[in-house]
């Protein structure tokens, strides 16, 4: 399955982050940042990217390092139970600890203006999500998922 082309989405309360696989799942690139406006809203914004890059399987980040009732885990998780149920490929959940860190430290090292850092850290971030899943890291299947 994770040979499969693949869309990671980093979703935080006002952007999520997007990143997509190549055609054959072996490289991982930023692809945009979207703008929350509302789970249903957001996921109509999303369909045309995943068929945009012939996703086969969705990757959506979780902070699998809060407590099961942390705010940020709870509307990760909602998210992807959503898009699971209103597409049909399948979603999996990955832990997503620490990407927005590296993410930075990533941009920091490209240098650039640090106006450019910021819109671009969600991007980046969905695609440390993407690399995580290309490695081989635990993942689990969100409910709901076809």
């Amino acid at each position: 399955m994770r040979d499969l082309p693949a869309v990671a989405l980093d979703v935080g309360r006002a952007r999520i982050g997007v990143a997509a696989t190549d055609l054959r799942a072996e490289v991982a690139t930023g692809v945009c940042v979207v703008q929350r406006k509302g789970t249903r809203s957001d996921i109509a914004t999303l369909l045309p990217i995943f068929a945009q890059h012939q996703a086969q399987l969705l990757v959506v980040g979780l902070p699998f390092g809060c407590e099961g009732d942390d705010d940020s885990a709870r509307l990760c998780r909602a998210f992807a139970v959503a898009l699971a149920a209103a597409q049909a490929r399948p979603v999996w959940l990955i832990d997503e600890a620490d990407t927005t860190a590296q993410a930075d430290a990533e941009l920091r090292l490209l240098g650039g203006k640090a106006a450019r850092r910021r819109r671009d850290i969600d991007m980046h971030a969905a695609k440390q999500i993407l690399d995580r899943w290309l490695a081989g890291m635990a993942a689990e299947r969100a409910l709901g998922s076809g």
